[in-house]
C-alpha cells in the first residue's frame, strides 16, 4: 500500500467526522417546521423541496447514530434522537401500518404510498439507532417494521412488491427491481450483526438467493437492475446497468460471508468486482460511468455521480489485491480532489469530463460519504 492511502483516508474520515456532520446538524434541519431538509449548498442554505421524504430520514438516522456511538459525541446522539421522534410521529401510518414515503413540510401525508427502498432505510436507520443510541425505543419499531415487510411486502416468488398504495395493494406487479432488494439485504444483514438469531439468518439468506438466482446474471457476471414479474429484463429498460451498484454487492458480499459464515461469497465478491471494472471504470478520464448498456458494454449514461466511486472504494477496500491497490489510489485522489472539500461540502455529479453538473448537495448522499468513510477507517486500523 502506498503511503498516500493511509493519509488520503484518514483526512476523509476527519473531513467527514468533524466537518460534515456538524454542517448537516447546524444547517441541514428545519428548526421551524421539524425534519430534514433534502438538499443544501455549500453555504448551508437550503432547498426549495416541498416536502420531508423517510427514506432521507432513515439515512441520516443511521448516520448520526453511527457516529454516536463511534465518537460519544452528544450533539451526535441528540441529531440522532430528533431524527427518530419526527421519524416515528410523522410518518408512520398509525391506521394501516407502513411508513409512508413523503409527508408535507407541515407533517401530514403527502405521499401515503408504502415504498421498499424507504422501508429499507428505515429498518437501517433504526437498527443502527438501537445499537448506537436508545435500544428501548427503537427495537419497538424494528419489529414493526419487520412485520409490515414479512405481512404485506413480501410475494410468494420470494421478490417484495417495490411500491403500495396505503392500504397495501401493489402498484408494481409486472416490476422487479434490483436496487431496494440489495438495500432490504443491506438492512439484514445489519439486522443479523445487531441480533444473530435463526429468525433474521433466514431473511438475509432469503434475499441472497433471491439475488443469485434473479437478480445476477452468472454467465456474464452482471446485475441486472429492471427486471419483468417473470424475472426477464424489461423490455424497455431491461438492458441498463449500474456500476455503482456492481461495486456495491461485491462490498455486501464480502461482508455476507462474513456475518452469514459464507465464506464463498468473497470469491462471488471478487468476480463481481472484477468484472464491473472492465465496463464501468472511465480509463480515459478516471472514475465511474452512472449507467452501461448491458448489450454491448457501451456507455449509457456517461455522467458521474458521487455515489458510485464512493461504493467503489467500499469494495476495493474488501478485495485489495495489487491491481486494486491502483484502482483504489486513483479513486481516492479522484473523491478529495473532485468530490469532497475540506470543509465537509461536496459536488455531487461531473460530466464525463469533471464540469460540474450540479452545484446542489442531496442530503441522502451522506450515507453513503458515511459508509465509504467506515470501511476505510476500518482499513486503517487494520
Amino acid at each position: 500500500m502506498t503511503a498516500s492511502f493511509p493519509k488520503l483516508s484518514e483526512d476523509f474520515f476527519s473531513i467527514f467526522t468533524h466537518k460534515t456532520l456538524p454542517f448537516l446538524s447546524e444547517h441541514g434541519w428545519d428548526d421551524c417546521y421539524g425534519g430534514l431538509f433534502e438538499s443544501l449548498n455549500t453555504k448551508g442554505e437550503h432547498g426549495r423541496e416541498d416536502f420531508r421524504r423517510v427514506m432521507l430520514h432513515g439515512r441520516q438516522l443511521f448516520v448520526f447514530s453511527r457516529w454516536a456511538g463511534l465518537t460519544d459525541n452528544e450533539n451526535f446522539k441528540a441529531m440522532a434522537n430528533k431524527i427518530f421522534e419526527y421519524m416515528t410521529n410523522n410518518f408512520w401510518d398509525t391506521e394501516y401500518g407502513g411508513w409512508y414515503s413523503r409527508v408535507a413540510i407541515d407533517g401530514y401525508p403527502a405521499d401515503s404510498t408504502k415504498d421498499l427502498y424507504a422501508h429499507a432505510f428505515v429498518l437501517f436507520g433504526l437498527i443502527h439507532h438501537a445499537r448506537y443510541v436508545e435500544k428501548q425505543k427503537s427495537e419497538h419499531w424494528i419489529e414493526k417494521t419487520l412485520s409490515v415487510l414479512a405481512q404485506h411486502f413480501l410475494r410468494p416468488d420470494g421478490s417484495y412488491k417495490e411500491k403500495m398504495n396505503r392500504y397495501f395493494a401493489d402498484e408494481t406487479i409486472n416490476q422487479r427491481y434490483q436496487n431496494p432488494h440489495m438495500h432490504l439485504f443491506e438492512a439484514a444483514l445489519a439486522l443479523c450483526e445487531y441480533k444473530k438469531t435463526s429468525e433474521n439468518s433466514s431473511f438475509a439468506m432469503s434475499l441472497l438467493a433471491l439475488f443469485k438466482n434473479k437478480f445476477l446474471d452468472q454467465k456474464n457476471m452482471i446485475i441486472r437492475e429492471f427486471l419483468d414479474k417473470k424475472f426477464n429484463p424489461d423490455n424497455k429498460i431491461g438492458h441498463v446497468i449500474e456500476p455503482g451498484h456492481h461495486y456495491e454487492w461485491a462490498w455486501l458480499l464480502s461482508w455476507a460471508a462474513e456475518t452469514l459464515e459464507r465464506s464463498e461469497l468473497n470469491g462471488l465478491g471478487k468476480s463481481i468486482l472484477d468484472r464491473s471494472l472492465k465496463f464501468g471504470w472511465d480509463s480515459a478520464h478516471n472514475g465511474v460511468f452512472d449507467q452501461v448498456n448491458a448489450r454491448d458494454f457501451s456507455v449509457w449514461k456517461n455522467s458521474k455521480r458521487l455515489w458510485p466511486v464512493l461504493e467503489l472504494i467500499k469494495a476495493l477496500n474488501v478485495f485489495l489485491d495489487n491491481k486494486n491497490r491502483i484502482y483504489l489510489g486513483k479513486a481516492l485522489e479522484i473523491l478529495m480532489t473532485y468530490y469532497f472539500k475540506k470543509d465537509g461540502t461536496w459536488t455531487e455529479h461531473y460530466s464525463f469530463d469533471w464540469k460540474v453538473l450540479s452545484d446542489g448537495m442531496p442530503v441522502s448522499s451522506a450515507y453513503h460519504l458515511g459508509m465509504a468513510s467506515l470501511v476505510l477507517n476500518n482499513l486503517n486500523d487494520s
